[in-house]
């Protein structure tokens, strides 16, 4: 254990209850929690991927977004040529 950890831990060791609680509540505010994170990307994810499928059959079968993309750009900008 390094010096500062050490010196951490002594300081912590002289707080009381309350304040121990206090301080684990902002270190965990204070460090990024992956799984969490993890859980909510997944979690968006899942409802993007649901809200293409509903979304989708309302589309045409031979609906192409590429196309739709290109044709759209053209309306909107012109010929840059």
């Amino acid at each position: 254990m390094s010096g500062l950890q050490e010196q951490a831990v002594q300081m912590i060791g002289s707080l009381s209850d309350d304040n121990v609680s206090f301080l684990i509540e902002i270190i965990q505010r204070l460090m990024p929690n992956r799984e969490r994170n993890e859980d909510e990307g997944m979690q968006a994810f899942h409802r993007l991927s649901a809200a293409r499928e509903e979304i989708g059959q309302y589309l045409p079968e031979n609906f192409d977004p590429d196309k739709e993309l290109e044709e759209a750009r053209a309306e909107r900008y012109g010929s840059i040529n």
